[in-house]
């Protein structure tokens, strides 16, 4: 039989989908392809965290919208493309290892035999030896010199028809694996990559002593935006502050959409004052940039972003930085929001409350 799937393994699968299939109508979730993946995925208990996620959101009784769906997904199985793509690219490789070798070992061959064709040219030659038999073992010296020349350019041509699908598999890999950390919304990293460098930046930080700081912004008033005017402007005015977060950073910051309208920028080798001027200035282009519906040329008005300013400290983990973040954010929502506030007092110019 063609499947590779024991008797058990059926079993816990089709055990899984109806799980699957009991907790979103229990949940009151859309039985969707995507929403199932994701349900599936908790009633296997594959991926903890991704329970631990689930558990903690209904715990709280929010609901598991579209957009918390989503960014459930990207975050815990993003991975299985990758995998795959992982998988087919490494198998690619391999055939093309394959190819080089067998042609090498047939050009070794040949030139073993083009050694053994002058061997008995030249053996056949001696003082006596006429002017035809000199023309004669010529005539087969060039013979076995032409069919080594052709080999040595057939694998020359070989080699580089390789070299170029070599690349194209590691664009393709490289690809897939930018996709995999990439927010397919705003095209920005998404929380899967950003939880990675925050590990890393903190990592280097407490190695180097260099300071670390990490930004975390809110969009003001998202959820009455998108009500008003629908989740595909909604989506707009998320691309807006993505590409205002990443013209307003460098090459070697990170730019992240955290979660819904949360967004976090991980800046290294950045003290407090400087990181919360970037956060202003990221503030002051959100804040300049009219929003248009783009069917009807409609002005919508301006958007608004609160930020908060986390200082790296030597006992930090991931979650203590986010968490003094998150408090610095909240401390700029409560005070009137579009405002910057961080871990230091704030100077007034910097706190521009919204008119």
């Amino acid at each position: 039989m063609g499947h590779s799937m024991t008797s058990e393994k059926i079993l816990s699968a089709g055990e899984c989908s109806a799980r699957a299939i009991e907790l979103m109508a229990e949940h009151g979730i859309a039985p969707v392809p995507e929403n199932y993946a994701l349900w599936y995925r908790y009633a296997s208990g594959q991926t903890p965290d991704l329970n631990q996620a689930l558990d903690e959101r209904l715990s709280s009784g929010r609901p598991i919208d579209a957009a918390t769906a989503e960014e459930l997904r990207e975050r815990y199985l993003s991975d299985a493309k990758l995998a795959a793509v992982t998988l087919e690219t490494g198998e690619r490789l391999n055939s093309e290892l394959n190819q080089i070798i067998e042609i090498i070992e047939s050009s070794t061959g040949n030139s073993t035999a083009f050694g053994h064709s002058v061997r008995e040219a030249s053996a056949g030659l001696s003082a006596k030896s006429t002017p035809a038999d000199v023309r004669n073992a010529v005539k087969s010296i060039l013979e076995a010199s032409r069919d080594m020349e052709a080999r040595s350019q057939e694998l020359e041509e070989r080699l580089k028809a390789t070299s170029s699908e070599v690349t194209e598999l590691q664009q393709t890999l490289e690809a897939a694996r930018n996709e995999a950390r990439t927010d397919a919304l705003t095209g920005v990293a998404n929380r899967k990559a950003f939880d990675e460098t925050l590990a890393r930046e903190i990592s280097h930080a407490r190695e180097t002593a260099q300071p670390l700081c990490l930004l975390i912004g809110d969009i003001d008033h998202f959820k009455k935006f998108n009500d008003t005017f629908g989740h595909r402007t909604g989506d707009q005015v998320l691309r807006l502050v993505a590409s205002c977060l990443n013209n307003g950073t460098r090459e070697s910051d990170t730019v992240a959409r955290y979660g819904g309208e949360e967004f976090g920028v991980i800046l290294p080798s950045t003290t407090t004052k400087d990181a919360e001027q970037i956060a202003n200035k990221i503030r002051e282009a959100v804040q300049s940039r009219e929003l248009v519906k783009r069917s009807t040329g409609e002005s919508l008005g301006r958007v608004t972003m609160s930020l908060g300013v986390g200082s790296f400290r030597p006992s930090d983990e991931s979650s203590s930085l986010i968490e003094r973040a998150d408090a610095c954010l909240y401390d700029a929502k409560r005070n009137g929001r579009n405002q910057v506030r961080s871990e230091l007092s704030t100077a007034p110019d910097s706190r521009a409350v919204a008119g």
